[in-house]
Order: C-alpha cells, then sequence, then structure tokens
C-alpha cells in the first residue's frame, strides 16, 4: 500500500511540474522593437510570469525525487554513506541528470534568444 501511495504521490508531484512547465512555455516573454525620440530602437518586454511558473516546475521536479530517496533511503536519506558500486552510480546519475537537463534548456533559451536578434 505504501508503494502505492509513493507512486501517486511522485506521480501528482510530476503531473503538475508537467503542468506549470507547459504554462511556462505558453507565457513566454515576448518584446517588440520601439523607438524613441531619437529614432533609436529599443526592446520593450511585456511582464515575464514564465520564469516564476519554471521555478515552480523545478521545485517541483525536486520535491518528487527527495520524496523517493526519502521513502527508499537512497542516497544522503539513508545509513551512513558506504562505498558501493550501485550508489556510486546512482550519485553520478542524479547529478549528470540534472547537468544534462539544466544545460539542454540553457542551450535551447540561448538559440532561440539569439535567433530573435539575429532577425532584428
Amino acid at each position: 500500500m505504501a508503494s502505492t501511495l509513493l507512486i501517486v504521490a511522485v506521480f501528482v508531484l510530476d503531473l503538475i511540474a508537467f503542468s506549470l512547465a507547459v504554462a511556462a512555455e505558453r507565457r513566454r516573454n515576448t518584446g517588440r522593437v520601439e523607438a524613441d525620440v531619437n529614432n533609436n530602437g529599443y526592446c520593450v518586454y511585456e511582464s515575464d510570469i514564465a520564469t516564476g511558473l519554471g521555478a515552480g516546475a523545478l521545485v517541483m521536479l525536486l520535491a518528487s525525487q527527495l520524496l523517493v530517496m526519502a521513502v527508499t533511503k537512497c542516497l544522503c536519506c539513508g545509513r551512513a554513506m558506504r562505498p558501493s558500486k550501485s550508489r556510486s552510480l546512482a550519485i553520478f546519475l542524479f547529478v549528470s541528470t540534472w547537468y544534462v537537463i539544466c544545460t539542454h534548456l540553457y542551450l535551447l533559451n540561448f538559440l532561440q534568444f539569439y535567433s530573435v536578434l539575429a532577425s532584428i
């Protein structure tokens, strides 16, 4: 019963994170170029709620992972860390997964921003 409850809780947290991420993508910041009194162009951006929604999605994903680690007593939530191959692999995969996801999101955002600047 506890494992079913854990699966449901993790599913709900991940579903909330996914919903926040989709909402953040839909509410992305848009800008337009306007001219000042000297006819110089500058960018005017609308209010940005996407950052808060994205941060909320990140918090939900971290809460989901922390919940699984606490319940399963994995990594840092269990007994004193004893060196083992499986624990080292789990730590490596945990860190590398978050690193790869964050790096890809950063690069995708940079490339999209660069394509907007190139079109101006």
